[in-house]
């Protein structure tokens, strides 16, 4: 077997398995990669509800990290929700230094219900420390907007302009992910060299969409670890997350929003 490259993430842990550090690593051993991880907070939640939350401190992280980049040769790195300004600065600075290889930003700044997870002051120090040091960045629609403080759309040409203004940022790859979008399919905006491009997939009947932002992200970051170009990292990740929720369409795991089906394309692996 081929050596797998070492990915890493900063994101948050879910209690409930669907969404956050757990949705990446899955991400990760289903791409062939192999995955580290720094954690930002620790939440008590479910797939109905998010309970409380705890920060991990600026210093725990930077010593997680540290021990990462002592010992592994990490190819890429994917931020998930950061929670604090101080966590957000520290990982803002060690991109701006050059620390965090093919850096892949899924912003976080909504939660599941569209409200914002973050005060004004942390959404702008995103914007203009994070973003700008960003390789590829995956907000969905509300996070995009909310970075660049206009109105709320679904409206699909407003959104390419959004993209093309975050791209302007530095990012070389912006994706406006359409899952949160009151449409019937998913469509979703992608940035690139001032191109813009809209890529449609299905819509699954379902309620288990959770953790897809995350997926999606991760997926993304573990292409690019692979050597494969930005854009086709994009594109295999979208139909890596598609497909992850389709196979957990008829799944019952919990009352609310349930988790997707990260592994389900590994059939030899599966029990019996």
């Amino acid at each position: 077997m081929t050596q797998p490259p070492v990915v890493l993430t900063v994101a948050g842990s879910d209690s409930g398995g669907g969404s956050g550090l757990q949705a990446d690593l899955r991400t990760f051993s289903a791409q062939s990669v192999h995955g580290v991880c720094a954690l930002t907070v620790v939440s008590s939640q479910n797939t109905e509800e998010f309970r409380s939350a705890f920060a991990v401190p600026q210093r725990v992280v930077k010593s997680q990290i540290e021990a990462i980049f002592d010992d592994f040769d990490v190819k890429a790195v994917k931020t998930g929700l950061l929670y604090s300004q101080e966590n957000i600065r520290l990982i803002a600075q060690m991109a701006e230094e050059g620390a965090l290889p093919l850096l892949v930003v899924d912003p976080v700044i909504v939660d599941r219900h569209g409200d914002l997870l973050y005060k004004p002051e942390s959404i702008q120090l995103i914007r203009q420390r994070l973003i700008p040091n960003a390789f590829v960045i995956t907000p969905n629609h509300l996070e995009a907007v909310h970075l660049l403080g206009v109105e709320v759309t679904d409206d699909l040409d407003v959104l390419s302009e959004v993209a093309l203004e975050l791209a302007d940022m530095g990012p070389e790859v912006v994706v406006l992910t359409g899952g949160r979008r009151n449409a019937n399919s998913i469509i979703d905006v992608v940035a690139h060299q001032g191109e813009v491009t809209k890529i449609e997939f299905e819509r699954s009947d379902t309620n288990n969409v959770r953790g897809t932002g995350d997926t999606f992200s991760a997926a993304i970051v573990a292409g690019l670890a692979r050597g494969l170009a930005a854009v086709e990292s994009v594109k295999r990740a979208q139909r890596f997350t598609v497909d992850a929720v389709r196979r957990s369409a008829d799944w019952e795991l919990g009352s609310g929003q349930g988790p997707i089906d990260h592994l389900g394309h590994l059939d030899d692996a599966r029990l019996d």
